[in-house]
């Protein structure tokens, strides 16, 4: 497997082991916010974005390359307070994904660089969208 799609495997296993508030549905497929119960909400949508590599070193075909990788958590929520609860759903991403920062060894680093509400969805639900770059070195040809 690619270690951008370990990476994000251990997003979702981290999202997915969190306490409240607790994403209830985390996943890398796309979703249909009609299809969901309520008692799927919070939802998360994990999905790798664009992605910037340089080279580290000058060995030709085997040498490394080091890379930052944009993963997107798209956060979902519904039913009253939907201000409080994307705050409440952001803020518990990012404590989780900050607990390790290494992503169980296969990164350098993670942050967050990006919070962006949608306020143009569905007013049944809210949005709130953070963007990590994921810092990571490879082997060319193993990413």
């Amino acid at each position: 497997m690619s270690i951008r799609n370990d990476i994000t495997n251990n997003i979702v296993e981290i999202l997915s082991d969190t306490t409240d508030p607790k994403p209830i549905f985390v996943t890398r497929d796309p979703i249909v916010l009609e299809d969901l119960s309520r008692q799927q909400f919070p939802a998360v949508v994990v999905t790798t974005g664009d992605e910037v590599r340089n080279e580290f070193t000058l060995q030709g075909a085997n040498g490394q390359r080091q890379s930052v990788l944009n993963v997107i958590c798209q956060c979902y929520v519904t039913g009253s307070q939907i201000d409080v609860q994307r705050n409440d759903i952001c803020e518990r991403v990012e404590e989780a994904l900050e607990a390790d920062r290494g992503r169980d060894g296969k990164a350098l680093d993670t942050k967050l660089v990006n919070v962006a509400v949608d306020y143009e969805i569905d007013k049944r639900f809210g949005l709130i969208t953070l963007t990590f770059e994921i810092h990571y070195i490879y082997t060319r040809g193993a990413a």
